[in-house]
């Protein structure tokens, strides 16, 4: 037993002996990492530089990535302080991180960009379905899916293409909003919902047909 506490003891030794020296090195300091445009259009060019400095003697060296990942091109060189990557056609929070190391340890900073995609939202009228019949003095609910990858800014509902409602997008994709037809709206009506992306304002529509039916006199 003693044998073997001894060399688990020489063991720890050995591994913080090799270790030392990396232990008491300091890492690469980072002053700044400048993102520049921090919006753009797809394929547009973004500028990445890192300002950073060794406490340590040697050259300091840089590995940059994008999270989401494999999103856009970065261009020659990608092992430097500075970099240029290429916007991709899809739009979104991209988030560059560039890895500082010297010959002891390394430290990382991050920044960020936003790529404006202009396409239109992509938006569907769950409920009610083309055709449902309603009665007038009833509220309806419409339940709608809107979708871009730069968000939503504003939900809108058009009854007969006349503005009934307006609602702020938000973090989900599905929407509910509600009206109530009048006896002006009897029979066949239109339903519309346009949905409009955060940013370049673009627009995506989806329409149905009801049926809207009056009340009867006499009957409840």
């Amino acid at each position: 037993m003693t044998d073997k506490i001894a060399f688990i003891v020489i063991i720890f030794f050995i591994f913080l002996s090799c270790d030392a020296e990396k232990i008491f090195r300091n890492a690469p300091v980072i002053l700044e990492i400048t993102v520049d445009p921090d919006r753009v259009n797809p394929f547009d060019t973004v500028y990445t530089m890192v300002q950073a400095r060794n406490p340590e003697e040697g050259a300091l060296s840089y590995r940059w990535s994008v999270s989401p990942p494999n999103q856009g091109v970065f261009l020659d060189p990608v092992d430097g302080a500075a970099t240029r990557w290429i916007a991709p056609t899809i739009g979104g929070d991209y988030t560059f991180k560039v890895e500082v190391s010297n010959s002891y340890k390394s430290t990382d900073r991050s920044g960020s960009v936003k790529v404006i995609e202009p396409t239109k939202p992509v938006v569907q009228i769950l409920i009610p379905k083309y055709g449902d019949y309603f009665v007038q003095k009833n509220e309806m609910e419409i339940k709608a899916e809107a979708f871009h990858n730069n968000g939503i800014n504003k939900i809108r509902l058009y009854v007969n293409d006349l503005l009934e409602t307006e609602i702020s997008g938000t973090s989900t994709t599905q929407y509910t909003l509600y009206f109530t037809p009048d006896s002006t709206l009897l029979g066949q009506t239109e339903i519309k919902i346009e949905a409009i992306a955060n940013f370049v304002l673009t627009s995506g529509i989806d329409s149905i047909i009801v049926n809207i039916e009056g009340i009867i006199s006499g009957k409840p």
